[in-house]
């Protein structure tokens, strides 16, 4: 049985969303100054490697532990939700199965209190 990995179109497939979508997160408007500066290959890397995984690839995460990498940037919820935003875009873009979709997001979506500083954009009463 293929895994969703597969299912998505396998490597260049998944290769091609993450360029996408780290291209768009870094010129974003609302969360692009998270990436000023950085290694934007590397991030494409650790992208695909956690994406790939997520969807049922064996291959390895060789990325540094997610909390410690995000906690100091100071990321709330309505950034971490304008992300999730984008790379839904990207997948809607790539035309790739429900499933593949809802995985992709869900995996990231499980991520977001290990992420984000507790936060919203929302301004308190």
């Amino acid at each position: 049985m293929p895994s969703l990995f597969d299912e998505a179109g396998g490597e260049p497939a998944i290769r091609a969303v993450i360029d996408a979508f780290v291209t768009r997160m870094a010129g974003d408007p609302i969360i692009g100054f998270f990436f000023a500066g950085k290694d934007l290959d590397r991030i494409r890397r650790h992208e695909y490697e956690h994406a790939a995984r997520s969807l049922g690839a064996e291959l390895p995460y060789t990325g540094r532990p997610i909390p410690e990498l995000h906690r100091p940037l100071k990321i709330n919820a309505g950034q971490f939700r304008r992300r999730l935003a984008l790379l839904r875009q990207e997948l809607e873009n790539a035309r790739l199965p429900a499933a593949v979709i809802e995985t992709w997001i869900g995996a990231q979506r499980a991520m977001q209190d290990r992420i984000t500083d507790g936060t919203d954009c929302e301004p308190t009463q």
